[in-house]
């Protein structure tokens, strides 16, 4: 198996993607309480449409399919949806990310200054297979670490903020994550914000499918799901 890095050219002008979760439900024929199992096998899935696509980049995804083989091999995927967190100058169109400062700490006169990072967030503590929030260090002191719908990479593999997270006045944090943490984690491990990736192949061995406009314009949507 061989796992592609996706083209940064090619962006969809339609996405769906989402965490598929794996329950089983229990309902009492009797009185019809239902009991609900979260099992394990929770994973991302993905549906993405390029409509229309240029011959040059029409070639270039029609490329990394076939080298996908199908069901085969993989390729890492983000959500273009976000593809910072939440504060990230880069999510708004603004400035590049920090950290920024001057040398003598000063700020402008009118009580603004340079957009400040947050250093580099990582593992406060050693993280258990299955946890469902993780601690966390590195953030800037009492401002917003997360917000709810922020992603975070962590081993390779994707996770979901679930809740809105300040951080501490040291800068520690602890994050209420989905999926549950697919592998233990060490303390220190680094957390990965700007476009964390997930690990998918396709569904089947039809999605370059590819019916094409007249004026030679292509139209190509893919569906994959996270590797497991």
């Amino acid at each position: 198996m061989v796992e592609y890095a996706w083209p940064e050219v090619l962006r969809p002008s339609r996405l769906v993607f989402y965490l598929q979760h794996n329950t089983t439900r229990f309902v009492s024929p009797v009185t019809r309480a239902t009991q609900v199992l979260r099992r394990e096998g929770a994973r991302w899935v993905a549906e993405a449409s390029f409509d229309p696509l240029s011959p040059a980049r029409a070639g270039l995804l029609e490329g990394l399919l076939a080298a996908l083989a199908g069901s085969l091999n993989t390729v890492r995927i983000w959500d273009w949806r976000r593809e910072y967190r939440t504060g990230d100058p880069r999510s708004q169109g603004q400035v590049p990310s920090g950290p920024y400062s001057f040398s003598d700490a000063t700020l402008f006169t009118d009580g603004t200054g340079l957009v400040v990072g947050s250093g580099n967030p990582s593992l406060a503590a050693g993280a258990a297979r299955g946890a469902l929030a993780i601690q966390t260090q590195g953030w800037w002191p009492n401002a917003l670490a997360l917000a709810a719908g922020d992603y975070l990479g962590l081993n390779g593999r994707l996770y979901i903020a679930t809740e809105d997270v300040v951080a501490s006045g040291t800068g520690t944090a602890t994050i209420p994550i989905g999926p549950p943490l697919r592998v233990a984690a060490s303390i220190a491990e680094p957390l990965v914000l700007t476009k964390p990736t997930v690990p998918m192949r396709l569904v089947s061995d039809d999605e370059a499918a590819n019916p094409t406009r007249p004026g030679r314009f292509t139209a190509i949507t893919i569906r994959l799901e996270e590797v497991l």
